[in-house]
């Protein structure tokens, strides 16, 4: 029995190929890349129970999905805000001893199929691997922002040194898959909300990379060259950390107040224009599902739905982001009927494996597929190309251009008037993008001329949203969407 054991851990545990690679930031600090350079659009999911709802087979499942729609980077944290310790994951292990943030619950070995052996570290460890197998990126919180800036009960994390030596421990547990790992410190939590917050999250990144690189000194200083790490919360961590060494991207939230939020573009304008500018990244959208203005009880505000999803994530990407993050209802929390998993919130009507194939899921590789199918990292916010944008709160219109194209995003399918000085060429490609499908349409060549006027397809309404897309002739685009040379992500070709 023990040698099947041990053939059975070596299986599993050591003779994996993975294949996803690191990333990096591209020279121009505005967006992202793998270790051989290619364009790297962060598309991310929020799964924030990953860790802590989902068995093997689950998490499995849940992975798979995911990679299939062209998701690459999966954010889940281990000490979860919402029973943490109330509850034990799927094989009945709790993360710590006593609730003590200093005596982790760790066992000798980490056979799956031993019970005894096989803890909550483990089950982690197992799942940051799966992912890296399927191509996927984990975008590891090492505790919610609860832990050390709490609003709701007493501090877990009572110092800097506490933070460095947590931060240690749980990069050292994972340093062996630190290339597949983004570090993302917070959670929802301000890090100044608490007098010493700033100094222990600085703490725990020097903890996590101090192990990384095989160190253990609390000296203030580290290499941080060998791990990526950001910030998480509704501000973007550009207020806090935009000159310290461990941050190597920022990330925000517009999060869940209301629809059409204006700070889906807002904020990723505001680090756009920063000096020794960082990529930045919309990390918590509105959710699709979500009760509107957190209405947790009866959703008497309605639902976010997938338009929702579409026109933050296209308002923030179009105003700099270097990728998006989606997210759904029951799936970051990972509902499923009866206990050990209640819901979260009384207003989660669908499990979350049957919430996974939502139309905003499928949406979501649409926008990825279109950005990659321009040049990449030459793409920058160019509201100059809009000879008028007039308020409308759900109708705003954003453009993006780049070497060679120009992108305007229209939420209601309203006409548009173009600036033609701004435009890539004399004569122009001209393309209709259509966000709920990822299929184009050739609208025509014609010439740049005065103060341009395009109608998209259908009424105006909500949700009747397009994409306009032109296109420098001599550069020989593919149709948008379309897979271009050297970038090595997947495409839904059409």
């Amino acid at each position: 029995m023990k040698i099947k054991y041990l053939i059975l851990f070596f299986i599993i545990f050591s003779s994996v190929t993975i294949h996803a690679q690191p990333i990096k930031v591209t020279s121009n600090n505005r967006y992202l890349e793998t270790s051989d350079g290619q364009a790297f659009f962060w598309l991310g999911d929020t799964a924030w129970e990953l860790f802590h709802r989902l068995d093997r087979e689950e998490a499995q499942f849940y992975l798979r999905n995911r990679a299939k729609k062209g998701f690459n980077v999966i954010q889940a944290v281990v000490l979860y805000e919402l029973e943490a310790f109330e509850t034990p994951n799927a094989y009945g292990d709790f993360p710590l001893l006593d609730e003590d943030i200093t005596r982790p619950d760790t066992t000798e070995g980490k056979n799956p199929d031993d019970a005894q052996a096989y803890d909550y570290w483990d089950h982690v460890e197992w799942i940051v691997q799966e992912a890296a197998e399927l191509d996927l990126i984990v975008g590891l919180l090492p505790c919610w922002g609860e832990y050390v800036t709490p609003r709701f009960r007493e501090p877990d994390i009572l110092n800097p040194e506490q933070g460095y030596n947590y931060g240690w421990f749980i990069g050292n547990r994972n340093k062996h898959l630190n290339d597949h790992i983004i570090w993302i410190l917070g959670g929802d939590r301000l890090p100044d909300e608490r007098v010493n917050g700033v100094d222990i999250w600085r703490a725990m990144a020097e903890g996590i990379t101090d192990a990384v690189n095989g160190e253990n000194d609390f000296d203030h200083t580290a290499n941080y060259k060998t791990t990526f790490m950001t910030y998480h919360c509704y501000r973007s961590s550009s207020v806090w950390f935009h000159e310290d060494s461990f941050i190597d991207m920022h990330t925000w939230g517009s999060y869940h107040e209301k629809r059409d939020n204006e700070r889906a573009y807002f904020e990723a304008y505001k680090d756009w224009t920063l000096a020794n500018p960082k990529p930045t990244l919309n990390s918590e959208p509105a959710y699709e599902l979500l009760p509107i203005n957190y209405d947790w009880r009866d959703a008497s505000n309605g639902y976010f739905d997938d338009f929702d999803a579409r026109q933050v994530a296209y308002w923030s990407v179009f105003s700099g982001t270097a990728g998006h993050t989606y997210g759904c209802h029951p799936v970051w929390q990972m509902y499923k009927k009866g206990n050990p998993h209640p819901p979260l919130t009384d207003t989660v009507h669908k499990e979350w494996h049957e919430a996974l194939d939502e139309d905003g899921a499928f949406q979501m590789q649409y926008l990825k597929n279109l950005i990659l199918s321009r040049p990449f990292s030459s793409r920058m916010p160019n509201e100059k190309l809009l000879a008028e944008n007039p308020y409308d709160p759900t109708g705003r219109l954003v453009a993006c251009s780049g070497d060679g194209y120009a992108m305007i995003y229209i939420p209601t399918g309203k006409k548009v008037l173009i600036d033609s000085e701004h435009l890539p060429s004399d004569q122009v490609n001209c393309w209709w993008y259509n966000p709920r499908t990822g299929e184009s349409e050739f609208s025509g060549k014609v010439t740049a001329q005065g103060i341009m006027s395009f109608d998209p397809p259908g009424d105006t309404a909500r949700g009747n949203d397009w994409v306009l897309v032109i296109d420098a002739p001599e550069k020989d685009f593919k149709k948008p969407g379309r897979k271009r040379r050297n970038t090595h992500d997947l495409f839904i070709d059409k």
